[in-house]
């Protein structure tokens, strides 16, 4: 059994990766097709896992039981250039390091070709090792001669002099470049003007070399922590990358730095590229993948996972979009509860007489009158213990989340994200095995899962108290953009449980033109903490966000659900404006100005 299993994919080898790696499709079947690629998604949500599973050792070292189907059909090798140091926007603001332009821009080309060098040495040395035999297409049968034909072919074309004539020798040659510009070499032959340049003719030659036609991925991890000009760069050079070159990018979805213009000339979707989006708007969509990853966790801490229903038992109460309701002739129990504490929800059911003896319990009545509106009732009554006279007398604290426990409550609250399951998982499987001794298949406690509810809801605030809210005015800096989050969920909260009943859920929002800048740009940083989750149009493109926030649906990330006493179903929409100033207690037609102006206005 594993005590301990690693969080983050940025520091652990492809090889590694491998041995656990569950592809989300149809997500990754995507991914192998020689397409350019913008892969976006929040914080942990796995990009790094994907774009590193395409390289060449983490394929041969890929045991799934959909690996050869897949694997087989990817037509490219892949080279993956990990963000660095020296690309952050961070370095602007250090002028003790003295960082040029030209020295920066030397260090992008350094750090990607030294990443494609090493992509063909791993092709070349696998070739000559243990490739399985559906990856020999990938493999590079290069003798030594060649290999040694090929570095002194590229080698003036790169400026560099290695000491041994071997894949390896100038891909340490390419490293002690990069260290000799970094304390002030001249870096002028490094310019970004050039790098196609110089990524065509290292391709030209090895595949000359080698006698192939092959084409090259190139890997691009963290993009938002690039700087502007790489990502323009890249994103605007998708259609004048030799045909041999396919980009693949994974950036979080907003950046307010770059992004595509509406313009003919300018990249497009289907055309040019693909996107593919790593959050989920309908848990459904999610719903294969978080299983058979809540399933290996658990096996890999040494519990059978395979029946998790049985694991987790059933949810405590109904709160699912399509709560399961038995025909029969009679109310659920939580109407009958709540009817007696609500007087809001009693006008409700007297108004349909749901109480009477002649009330029909036909399939068509029970789906609008009962079970449409089960989840809602569920969460009042579970939450309210009193509310009369349209104001919410007494109530249940928000810090029991025995509502989201049990399957499959437990598991749809962490969003599909890896790095949330492993938060909920690890620790919940170790209490369970200290708790069950001998009998690891019974049913996992409900304190065991409550707390497991509050691991995945404190993964998410920990990093928004973090995050600043800049320019934004009527909240807490103190807190962060948590502050910001709050006060949506707050909204939706209030609307749930402490207003009159109500037969529609509201649980998304437009982000409408009466808010400022500053509120989109906190939006956008909720998006990229996994805060938000956009719920595009189904008439919009994968990528509509990289051309604006604004006129996009969203809602609170399922992971804080029961910090807000929220359902886990999207709900009705509502303008963010008119939400934020609800907080307020404000009446929109009274404001004359802008949500929450910019301080610097």
């Amino acid at each position: 059994m594993r005590a301990e299993l690693e969080y983050n994919a940025r520091s652990i080898p492809p090889s590694d990766i491998a041995r656990s790696f569950i592809p989300p499709e149809p997500h990754f079947s995507r991914l192998l097709a020689r397409n350019h690629t913008l892969i976006l998604g929040p914080r942990g949500s796995g990009k790094t896992s994907l774009l590193k599973m395409l390289t060449l050792r983490a394929l041969n070292n890929w045991d799934h039981p959909s690996a050869e189907s897949l694997s087989s059909q990817i037509e490219f090798n892949a080279a993956f250039v990990s963000a660095d140091i020296t690309w952050g926007r961070q370095l602007d603001s250090l002028g003790s390091l003295s960082f040029d332009q030209h020295r920066k821009e030397a260090a992008f080309v350094l750090h990607t070709i030294r990443a494609l060098i090493g992509a063909m040495r791993d092709a070349t040395e696998l070739a000559r090792q243990s490739l399985k035999n559906h990856l020999r297409h990938l493999g590079t049968d290069l003798s030594v001669a060649q290999e040694s034909d090929f570095v002194k072919l590229v080698s003036d074309a790169l400026a560099v002099v290695p000491k041994i004539n071997s894949l390896l020798g100038l891909e340490i040659a390419l490293e002690t470049k990069l260290d000799s510009i970094n304390v002030g070499e001249d870096a002028s032959a490094y310019k970004v003007e050039s790098f196609p340049t110089k990524l065509s003719s290292v391709i030209a030659a090895f595949n000359g070399v080698a006698g192939q036609d092959r084409r090259w991925a190139l890997l691009f991890d963290e993009m938002e922590i690039a700087p502007t000009w790489i990502k323009s760069f890249l994103l605007s050079g998708m259609r004048s990358f030799d045909e041999r070159i396919i980009v693949k990018l994974a950036i979080a979805p907003y950046m307010d730095d770059a992004g595509f213009e509406r313009t003919p000339t300018s990249p497009q979707q289907y055309h040019d590229y693909q996107t593919i989006q790593l959050s989920y708007a309908n848990k459904d969509d999610a719903k294969h993948f978080t299983n058979e990853l809540f399933e290996q966790t658990l096996g890999r801490m040494s519990i059978d996972g395979t029946h998790l229903p049985r694991l987790l038992g059933s949810p405590r109460t109904r709160i699912q979009t399509r709560a399961h309701l038995e025909p029969r002739p009679k109310l659920p129990v939580e109407f009958s509860e709540l009817y007696e504490k609500d007087d809001s929800f009693a006008q409700y059911v007297d108004e349909r007489g749901l109480r009477s003896p002649k009330y029909v319990f036909k399939e068509a009545n029970v789906a609008q009158d009962i079970r449409k509106v089960l989840p809602i009732v569920t969460a009042r009554n579970f939450y309210i213990r009193k509310f009369e006279n349209g104001r919410l007398i007494a109530e249940r604290s928000r810090k029991s989340p025995v509502l989201y426990t049990g399957f499959p409550s437990l598991v749809e609250i962490t969003e599909g994200n890896p790095r949330a399951v492993l938060t909920c998982v690890v620790p919940l499987a170790r209490s369970h095995i200290e708790s069950s001794g001998s009998n690891p298949t019974a049913t996992i406690s409900v304190q065991a899962q409550t707390e497991s509810v509050r691991r995945v809801e404190l993964l998410l605030t920990s990093l928004l108290r973090v995050i600043p809210i800049d320019n934004l005015s009527g909240f807490e800096h103190g807190k962060g953009l948590l502050d910001f989050i709050d006060q949506i969920g707050r909204a939706f909260e209030d609307r749930l449980i402490k207003h009159r009943f109500a037969t529609d859920y509201v649980g998304t929002f437009m982000l409408d033109a009466g808010v400022s800048d500053a509120v989109e740009a906190a939006v956008g940083k909720a998006l990229n903490a996994g805060a938000l989750i956009h719920i595009p149009h189904p008439d919009s493109g994968p990528d509509i966000l990289l051309r604006g926030l604004r006129g996009q649906r969203f809602r609170i990330s399922y992971a804080l659900a029961s910090r807000y006493r929220l359902l886990l179903t999207l709900g009705d929409r509502v303008n963010l404006s008119k939400l934020l100033f609800e907080m307020r207690g404000v009446q929109l037609h009274d404001v004359q100005h802008q949500l929450f102006e910019d301080k610097n206005d």
